[in-house]
């Protein structure tokens, strides 16, 4: 989500048998609340999609690390035919408990090629190898069809906002800027279609975040492009919140 709610659904690298730490930690561990789409979630999932819907049709959706399912949860309220990956074992069979189609991360690549037309990873890719992005991402775009379209939202490398996210978690090992962005698409045969900032929560989901986007969020928009203009005016960097979206398509 955005900074001011992350229920964050990180595919996660994590030491053998710390998994039921690492979920209870999360706040994963209570199969009962699986794929629930919260107070708020449909706007937002809506709202960031936005653009993805205008630019393909979508129908199956591949979520990579789907972590408390609750972007599984929206897929199927919307009628998608809805895939998911994920690190920890528990996880998988507890998606499976909820009638999802759901792998384990190394199965991956046993999914038929061009068969998405999203594939989606939430706060995910900040958790692979910076020795293994490019792999990662190059594994995803075979998955793609031809029109379909890779989201990724991760923690804001740019800005200081981004901080408490990408050092917040001990399996965070790479730290994402609009600049590396570049490289890792262009090495793995993709094209920047969108980079923005994560959008931000409103009255939907409760009414301090609504407050909190018509004041705090307007200064943070504000006070982020007049810093972009003095200091980075070359540069498609996002300096006005915490998190960040990457919106890719095949070359």
């Amino acid at each position: 989500m955005s900074h001011e709610r992350r229920a964050d659904r990180d595919q996660a690298t994590v030491r053998p048998g710390a998994e039921s730490v690492y979920s209870a930690w999360k706040g994963w561990d209570e199969p009962e609340a699986f794929a629930a789409v919260g107070r708020g979630d449909d706007a937002y999932f809506r709202s960031e999609l936005r653009e993805v819907c205008r630019l393909t049709e979508v129908r199956d959706v591949l979520e990579v690390g789907f972590g408390n399912g609750e972007f599984l949860g929206y897929c199927r309220r919307q009628d998608w035919a809805v895939t998911g990956t994920e690190i920890l074992p528990e996880l998988v069979t507890t998606a499976r408990g909820a009638g999802f189609t759901a792998l384990g991360a190394d199965e991956l690549d046993t999914l038929p090629d061009a068969s998405f037309d999203l594939i989606a990873g939430w706060d995910v890719f900040e958790h692979i190898d910076p020795a293994q992005s490019v792999e990662f991402l190059r594994g995803l775009r075979a998955k793609l069809r031809p029109h379909g379209a890779l989201f990724l939202r991760f923690p804001n490398a740019d800005s200081w906002l981004g901080n408490a996210f990408q050092n917040g978690d001990p399996t965070h090992v790479n730290a994402i800027g609009a600049h590396k962005m570049t490289y890792y698409a262009h090495e793995a045969g993709l094209r920047i279609v969108l980079f923005r900032g994560a959008r931000r929560r409103g009255f939907q989901t409760s009414l301090i975040h609504g407050v909190h986007r018509m004041t705090a969020g307007a200064y943070a928009e504000v006070a982020g492009t007049l810093r972009r203009a003095v200091y980075f005016p070359a540069l498609k960097v996002v300096l006005s919140t915490s998190d960040v979206v990457c919106v890719l398509s095949p070359e």
